[in-house]
């Protein structure tokens, strides 16, 4: 509202002059609007803590620790509750320090501000301001509060930490603006967390602490919860699936031993000890194995990753709604498109420069120009050149130095500058040349400029400016606009000395124009190969920023984004929630948006069932990041705020490593369910087959301490191997899963039941036919099937599309290294002194080789399956 009032109706209604508060009335104040700071929220970490065992397959390992114990398998317990508590620990510290966030947004209020109090300037803390005060502001000051400008002197203000907006954006105390102008657009006001970048300024303070623009980005990051990833909620489906199913089947087995005939107690520990047996230990472990691992590959690529579970939700993403400044695009202005010597020219990578500012061509004689004019320095930070100055200066300096041209021709030195103005819309800079003569150079806007210019040189050849040519230079600055390009003249003259002291009418007359610049921020190399790798992998694009929406367009065409529509803030105010969401659907550009429309536009997709990633850096994005299925932030540009809310922070700010981070994402995935997908059929083979022997009324299959054996040493390692299987060929080729696919389905569990009950058939009739021989060695036998078999099985689980030939046998050492690891460990329980604890025996070469070929029927069936499907897919 205060933009749309004129200074005399602010200072009324705030009850303030323009000379400032007394030290009396702004004590008062500060008692009743509070200290100029944001709330921060209080988390009690033992809470936090104590969360993170939220979740059914907890709540399972929990119950298998106390049946463990029940059973006198202490080590087990231990080591299992190990693995709840070492998980809950990591979530704590995650959660724990993603709560930073609002620590960090309340450090962006600047430490100090200058006041006019009791008619004198005064430096205070930020804290004490109230609404009222008077505030001095100067280039270089963060903004303090918001305010009402009272005066402004070329004032420049950077509010991409609030709008998104890539330039720095001019300030005018003069202008009263219509209520409903959205705040990227209000000339007369600054806000809190930005910076002045130019001149100078006086205001009122407006709003102070939690009513600021900044406080209500926080506010609205208090609101929005953090949801579970999807493997997070994956997990706990799963938990209860498994839980339910164990419940059933445990009581099965415990009726079925008692009808015939065993003690209660014995059919009760039995019961007990098949339920722990069907219970993947240590899937919890193997899973954030997995997800380490994952987060280690995307650091070197990098990736940093926050949140472990985030990774994986990547692999589900469709859409992933993009920032265009510094993530898209390079971050910086550089000259892209040039009109000289009557020529357009796109300028590449690198300029070949043999002549200076007086001799060679038209382009020779500009970047020469650029150099002089310029007043960007360049400076080395970390092994690499940047650039500093406004985005104009450093994209001249820019074009000289990938002409070569590292510094200003000292032939040349400057005598004079003419600095840029509002109404000139240009600036001068005044060269001696040897011959004594002055060098006049001008930048500036080509609409103005052009009046100040009466010749124009091409090639060489100095010629009037006449009307037909100044129609054609107008036609393509036109052109050059309607690129999203920011366009600039260039143009000098030569005169006597009299001109270092002229006024500027004088010095900027009867100019040469030379050329006119198209300047932009250009998309970053391999952007354009990123968004195509993501719509074969059937994931969606969409832009969203605060830019103007013909540079939003502009760029999104050149990286391959549909740029057929737009849509811009205004038009998102007049949307409702239906209208964004069917808007979503066609739109892929997004401009001029606020952080409520980022927002809104997450929260939209999110209710249409989309998997959605959000990239941002600044404070506006940090609600956006937090409310979607991951928050990716910017390392380099980033604010705090966003990196603290963030799932994952892109050390090189670049849209390519979100791509590969969806790689990762999808690979990650796929080896989180090959060790559920193995652990589930190994363990309901070994439930299939206890069950038989009881409802046949046959001696116990397997004893409680060698189901905990199998379960707990010979699956494990391979299980973890399966974890860490290469990337899978065609990954990026398939279409994201989404929110559809779960862990867990009925295909799969049919799957789980016909392989199971494959396993148990083999192991009960070789125990059948083992059983004269006697019940140890029958049981030995069963034993060696179930561990040797489960073993090799997990060759047949490193892909369900592909048999495991194709992918290369040797492309997973580490499985092959477990694989022999966990064969010698069930050959020492049988040869070695453990089978008197285990109550084993040692088998003969014969009968270890009948177990060993039973054993790998299971994984010849599976492999068949699949190269039959593989031929029907290459037909």
């Amino acid at each position: 509202m205060w933009h749309s009032l004129k200074i005399e109706e602010v200072l009324e209604r705030l009850g303030a002059g323009p000379e400032g508060l007394s030290e009396a009335e702004a004590r008062r104040r500060l008692e009743e609007y509070g200290p100029n700071e944001l709330r921060e929220r209080r988390v009690n970490p033992l809470l936090m803590f104590l969360r993170q065992f939220a979740n059914f397959l907890v709540y399972i390992l929990l119950a298998a620790t106390l049946l463990s114990i029940l059973l006198g398998e202490y080590v087990d317990a231990a080591l299992i509750l190990s693995i709840v508590v070492l998980m809950g620990f990591a979530g704590f510290l995650q959660e724990y320090k993603a709560e930073e966030a609002i620590r960090a947004l309340k450090e962006m209020v600047a430490p100090q501000a200058k006041v006019v109090r009791d008619g004198r300037v005064r430096v205070i803390h930020a804290r004490e301001l109230v609404p009222g005060d008077v505030v001095l502001l100067e280039e270089g000051d963060r903004v303090p509060a918001d305010i009402r400008l009272l005066e402004a002197e070329e004032l420049e203000v950077d509010e991409s930490p609030l709008t998104g907006e890539s330039v720095p954006v001019e300030k005018s105390h003069l202008t009263v603006l219509p209520p409903q102008t959205p705040i990227y657009e209000r000339s007369n006001m600054v806000y809190a967390g930005t910076y002045v970048v130019r001149g100078r300024g006086r205001g009122v303070v407006v709003a102070t602490g939690m009513n600021t623009e900044l406080g209500k980005i926080a506010a609205s990051l208090e609101e929005v919860e953090s949801e579970r990833t999807l493997l997070e909620r994956e997990l706990d489906r799963f938990g209860k699936w498994i839980g339910w199913l164990l419940l059933a089947l445990s009581a099965v087995v415990f009726v079925l031993a008692v009808m015939t005939g065993e003690e209660v107690l014995a059919a009760a520990l039995t019961a007990a000890a098949l339920a722990v047996a069907a219970v993947p230990e240590g899937l919890p472990a193997i899973a954030t194995t997995v997800l380490a691992i994952g987060a280690l590959r995307m650091a070197k690529a990098n990736a940093i990753v926050r949140k472990l579970a985030a990774i994986e939700t990547l692999g589900a993403c469709n859409v992933i709604c993009s920032d265009k400044t510094g993530t898209i695009t390079r971050g910086e202005m550089r000259v892209r498109r040039v009109f000289v010597d009557g020529e357009d020219i796109e300028v590449g990578p690198e300029l070949k420069s043999s002549g200076d500012v007086l001799s060679g061509s038209g382009m020779d004689k500009l970047v020469s120009m650029c150099a002089l004019y310029s007043d960007a320095r360049v400076e080395k930070v970390d092994g690499r050149l940047v650039i500093k100055g406004s985005p104009t200066e450093t994209a001249l300096r820019e074009l000289a130095l990938r002409a070569g041209i590292g510094e200003a021709d000292e032939k040349y030195p400057r005598l004079r500058t003419l600095p840029f103005d509002r109404r000139r819309k240009r600036k001068s800079t005044l060269h001696a040349l040897p011959d004594n003569r002055v060098l006049v150079l001008t930048f500036g806007a080509p609409e103005l400029l052009l009046e100040r210019c009466r010749w124009i040189e091409v090639r060489g050849d100095v010629r009037p400016l006449d009307p037909g040519v100044r129609e054609k230079v107008i036609r393509l600055i036109d052109t050059y606009a309607s690129q999203g390009l920011r366009t600039l003249a260039a143009a000098y003259r030569v005169g006597d000395r009299s001109l270092l002291e002229a006024d500027v009418d004088e010095v900027e007359r009867d100019l040469v124009l030379l050329a006119v610049l198209g300047i932009s921020d250009p998309p970053r190399e391999g952007v354009r190969g990123a968004v195509e790798l993501a719509k074969r992998a059937g994931i969606r694009v969409i832009m969203v920023t605060g830019d103007h929406e013909k540079t939003a367009r502009a760029i999104a065409k050149e990286v391959g984004i549909d740029a057929s529509a737009a849509v811009n803030g205004v038009q998102l105010d007049r949307m409702s929630d239906e209208e964004l969401e069917d808007a979503l659907e066609r739109v892929s550009v997004f401009a001029r948006v606020t952080p409520e429309h980022k927002l809104r536009i997450v929260r939209a997709l999110k209710r249409r069932g989309y998997v959605v990633a959000m990239t941002g850096d600044g404070v506006n994005d940090a609600p956006a990041l937090k409310a979607a299925d991951v928050g990716v932030a910017m390392g380099i540009r980033g604010t705090d705020v966003a990196k603290e809310v963030a799932d994952l922070v892109l050390a090189d700010d670049n849209f390519v490593t979100i791509v590969e981070a969806v790689r990762q994402g999808r690979i990650i995935f796929e080896n989180v369910k090959k060790p559920i997908d193995y652990l589930l059929t190994c363990n309901f083979g070994e439930v299939f087959a206890v069950m038989a022997a009881e409802l046949l009324n046959l001696p116990l299959l397997l004893t409680p301490a060698q189901i905990l054996w199998i379960n707990l040493v010979t699956d494990a390692l391979p299980a973890l191997g399966l974890g860490l299987e290469p990337e899978e060929p065609g990954i990026m080729e398939r279409p994201p899963r989404g929110r559809g696919e779960g862990l867990i389905s009925m295909k799969r569990v049919l799957a789980y039941i016909g392989v199971g009950a494959l396993t148990a058939s083999l192991t009960l009739y070789m125990y059948l036919t083992a059983l004269p021989l006697g019940v140890v060695r029958a049981r030995t036998m069963a034993f060696t099937l179930f561990s040797v078999g489960e073993i090799i099985r997990a060759l047949a689980f490193r892909s369900e599309r592909l048999p495991f030939f194709k992918i290369g046998l040797f492309s997973n050492k580490f499985l092959l290294l477990s694989l022999a690891a966990s064969i010698a460990l069930s050959l020492a329980a049988m040869y070695t002194p453990l089978y008197n604890l285990f109550g084993l025996t040692p088998l003969t070469l014969s009968e270890l080789s009948l177990a060993l070929l039973y054993s790998v029927i299971p994984m010849i069936v599976i492999e068949a399956g699949k190269l039959l499907l593989f031929r029907s897919r290459k037909a």
